[in-house]
């Protein structure tokens, strides 16, 4: 029977090193018997241009979740939640902002929204300790969400012809699709769903993410 729920995850793991190395191996072992998993191994596309190739036609019945492989889904009732999520929200995340300033010198979700507008939570963990982010209530309506979890309702985005901009590849990728979302009028929210992030979000400090953040003040800046 075709399933309704997609899982994609891509990581530049071989398929070797993803099952030994990556947190979300054990999830989808977990999940795959009501959703779809599939994982794109040795990956080294640019995620919008990877995420836009599940957007087609073929696919207009489904509902794709967009996954970091350093995210560990722990959440029992993940079906049930998305289920309830998509009769509110056409795009869904975990935590995100209800604002988003696009003339701030750092294009982060974080560093782009007044800390008032901050929605949901995730957890995360580093050197074995564990903590949780509350940013905000959750469910709640968003303008931007975190791109470690992004889950879409196909039908509506191919209605608006809303896509991820292939300008961006592994930084951005979200803020920039949120702002098309937006425009396109689609409704993005956060669901209180359990995970855990093993990422910490340094990758602000590598040349990669300046070099994106500078395309993204240059295409995006009010």
């Amino acid at each position: 029977m075709d399933k309704i729920y997609k899982i994609v995850v891509a990581t530049p793991l071989s398929k070797e090193n993803f099952e030994l190395k990556s947190k979300i191996f054990m999830s989808l072992e977990k999940l795959k018997n009501n959703f779809d998993c599939e994982i794109i191994y040795n990956n080294k596309t640019g995620l919008s241009k990877l995420y836009n190739s599940f957007l087609k036609e073929e696919n207009t019945g489904k509902k794709i979740i967009f996954v970091h492989d350093d995210v560990l889904i722990e959440d029992l009732f993940l079906l049930e939640k998305l289920e309830d999520a998509f009769d509110s929200y056409d795009i869904i995340g975990l935590a995100g902002a209800k604002s988003c300033d696009l003339n701030s010198q750092i294009p982060a979700w974080h560093l782009m929204s007044k800390r008032e507008d901050f929605v949901g939570e995730v957890s995360h963990s580093d050197m074995k300790k564990f903590w949780t982010n509350s940013y905000g209530i959750t469910p709640s309506r968003s303008l931007i969400i975190d791109g470690l979890f992004i889950a879409v309702n196909v039908k509506k985005l191919l209605e608006t012809n809303t896509k991820f901009d292939e300008d961006f590849t592994f930084h951005h990728y979200d803020i920039t699709f949120c702002l098309n979302a937006n425009q396109n009028k689609l409704k993005i929210g956060v669901y209180p769903i359990k995970v855990t992030h093993y990422g910490l979000g340094d990758s602000m400090m590598s040349q990669e993410w300046r070099e994106s953040a500078l395309k993204f003040q240059k295409k995006y800046k009010k």
